[in-house]
């Protein structure tokens, strides 16, 4: 079909051509239709003879089936303009297309040489291309003629008419700049995203955060556009192909494809950001603080079961030194204001604290609203985008490196690079033997016990925690700051006058907290006794007992309404059962009885190994009691135990 005109007869060859639904496919089928419709015919002019029919005297569906597929290949072609070299910016030629052009210009730079010698520009270009044309080009030339011709047959050689091109725009151009616009081959411009009709509904199906691939996007936009033009053959014939949507698709940016696809950090860390100025900063200016979930199991220290512990740092921005840490002993719970207490107590009140608002996608809680707490210090709490990890980058470096370095020292690992195998395994096989110590087990499978010691205490972890803190303030070269971050701190405190809390301060301040049933002036946490007077008079009652993660020497009681009790102390009353030195005395003699006590065994062993010796052979006096031995015997020592007691007195019976 004329892609110019619609015709107003066609022959029956020509209806064949365009293999329509509505008409037969043989050509006899078709003759036959035409004489019993009716179809008015005229003889067809020119070469062949025979007949063609008017369209007009066809079916209507006939009709509307050619006049449609005249619409969609009018709109598919391009129409032809007349041949307008575009500007060509030359910050967007490419290297390969300054090749081609530098290879043109040598060639045209070889005719005005033959042109030079006084052969014509004509004949100049017509002996080049014959020499081209029978292979007689020096070596060097031949290769310039390949690159040239900037096509895939390097057998290809340069026609008359393109090289003349090539010499007038060389001799148009005033300068070298002009001449590599004219002469630099042109490129396909990208798809104009406004001529593609069909892109937009592709992009609503495409454009879904359950991330579904082309080939599934397109089934779903294929039965949206065949549902919705069902009755418009036209739009129908524009669908594109899945091949066509791939083309496309891969011109795009991965911003843009990602638009729609991803939302949050996700999409913002694909896009430009911002970079912060921290160097500005005193110490103390602005403390960074966040929660990072370990990757690792660890026993909790209540239950011993394995958990996941949650652990939160402080930085200050200026120095990049870590002022505060803490673990919450709850999974999905950020420690912050516990590693903000930590922080104050030791280094001083910052002027801002800056952190995420706990928007982000896991939902973590806060073990303490700090929105309350902060204000109280004078501290001004400056709070990220909801789900922002840029704004902290920071911190969220150091807290990936630190968390990183502290779990793969232990076997419960799971994070990046990782076994996968392994990980399963050592998972499965220490919750199996938690759960079989639990219940009292005697008896271990294999599983369990290749379980035995690869999950952490929580004094292990907390031990970690400490190295790779200290390892990254003490020893740790920070590339930002050039050294490392306690010796950037100390430079930066000489000009700054650190605010401190005091005792009282601290003491209100969050910590962790667990209830616990005071018991005679005694309450135990994790395994450690403590002790306070004051404690008796809650006796038998539940009450808070804020610990200290970094310090287990004291813990602060309140009651459950948080009412202030006593600190109690790590073993506070606990008293030795006797003095010092009398147990020194009676260890003494203890050892002096046992020493005497081997020696008669030894002589016992020694007399059996001599000849049987009858009374009279022995030494009457030895029976004599003296009266020293009648005092050493009244001498009654100090026993420790009752079995060192009543070994004593059968002793003193045997030998009266």
């Amino acid at each position: 079909m004329s892609e110019l005109s619609l015709k107003t007869h066609y022959s029956v060859a020509e209806l064949l051509s365009f293999k329509l639904s509505s008409l037969p496919s043989a050509h006899k089928n078709v003759l036959e239709k035409s004489v019993r419709e009716s179809w008015q015919s005229q003889k067809r002019t020119g070469r062949g003879g025979g007949y063609e029919y008017a369209l007009s005297s066809m079916p209507e569906e006939v009709q509307n089936e050619i006049r449609s597929r005249f619409a969609v290949s009018v709109i598919k072609s391009k129409p032809k303009l007349p041949v307008v070299r575009a500007e060509i910016d030359l910050s967007s030629l490419t290297n390969k297309q300054r090749n081609i052009a530098d290879a043109r210009m040598a060639l045209v730079a070889k005719v005005l040489e033959l042109e030079d010698s006084g052969m014509s520009r004509i004949k100049a270009v017509k002996f080049f291309c014959n020499l081209a044309k029978n292979g007689e080009l020096p070596a060097d030339v031949a290769e310039l003629v390949v690159v040239a011709n900037a096509k895939s047959n390097a057998k290809r050689t340069v026609g008359e008419r393109t090289l003349n091109q090539w010499v007038i725009d060389y001799c148009k151009a005033d300068n070298a700049e002009q001449r590599l616009k004219i002469i630099a081959p042109q490129v396909r411009q990208p798809v104009d995203v406004a001529e593609l009709n069909w892109l937009p509904e592709f992009l609503a199906v495409y454009r879904n955060t359950n991330g579904v691939n082309i080939a599934e996007a397109y089934e779903e936009f294929a039965w949206r556009w065949q549902t919705a033009y069902a009755d418009q053959p036209l739009w129908l014939e524009l669908m594109p192909s899945i091949h066509q949507v791939r083309r496309v698709m891969s011109k795009f940016s991965q911003l843009f494809k990602a638009v729609g696809r991803k939302t949050g950090a996700e999409l913002r860390a694909m896009n430009t950001y911002v970079k912060r100025d921290w160097s500005v900063l005193k110490a103390n200016d602005v403390w960074v603080g966040d929660g990072h979930s370990m990757k690792m199991k660890v026993a909790h220290p209540d239950h011993g079961r394995p958990f996941i512990p949650e652990l939160t740092m402080v930085m200050d921005a200026a120095s990049r030194f870590l002022v505060g840490w803490s673990v919450s002993l709850a999974e999905n719970c950020i420690a912050v204001a516990d590693a903000i207490r930590y922080g104050v107590e030791r280094h001083g009140i910052p002027a801002i604290y800056y952190s995420d608002n706990g928007g982000g996608e896991k939902n973590w809680t806060l073990d303490a609203d700090i929105t309350g707490i902060l204000p109280r210090l004078g501290i001004n709490h400056q709070t990220g985008i909801p789900g922002n990890p840029q704004g902290r980058g920071i911190i969220e470096r150091v807290n990936q490196t630190i968390a990183l370095r502290i779990a793969r020292q232990f076997d419960t690992y799971h994070g990046t690079g990782a076994d996968r195998e392994t990980v399963r395994q050592v998972s499965t096989g220490v919750v199996s033997l938690e759960k079989a110590l639990r219940q009292g087990k005697t008896e271990l499978t294999d599983k369990q016990k290749r379980a035995k010691g690869k999950l952490p205490s929580w004094q292990q972890f907390i031990d970690a925690v400490e190295q790779a803190i200290d390892w990254y303030n003490n020893e740790h070269v920070h590339r930002e700051i050039g050294t490392t971050p306690a010796r950037k701190r100390a430079q930066l405190l000489q000009d700054v006058e650190v605010l401190k809390i005091t005792p009282v301060e601290a003491r209100d301040m969050f910590r962790p907290q667990v209830i616990r049933t005071a018991q005679r002036g005694w309450l135990s946490v994790f395994n450690n006794d403590y002790f306070n007077q004051k404690l008796i008079e809650v006796d038998g009652e539940k009450v808070t007992v804020s610990f200290d993660i970094h310090n287990a020497e004291s813990v602060i009681v309140r009651h459950l309404d948080g009412r202030f009790i006593c600190e109690a102390q790590f073993d506070g009353n606990k008293r030795a059962a006797f003095p010092e030195a009398f147990v020194d005395k009676a260890r003494k003699e203890r050892a002096n009885r046992r020493m005497k006590l081997k020696q008669e065994q030894a002589d016992e062993i020694q007399a059996e190994l001599n000849p049987v010796r009858t009374i009279e052979h022995t030494p009457a006096f030895s029976f004599v009691m003296t009266d020293k031995a009648k005092q050493a015997k009244q001498a009654t020592p100090i026993f420790l135990t009752q079995a060192e007691k009543e070994e004593w007195e059968e002793r003193q019976r045997a030998f009266g």
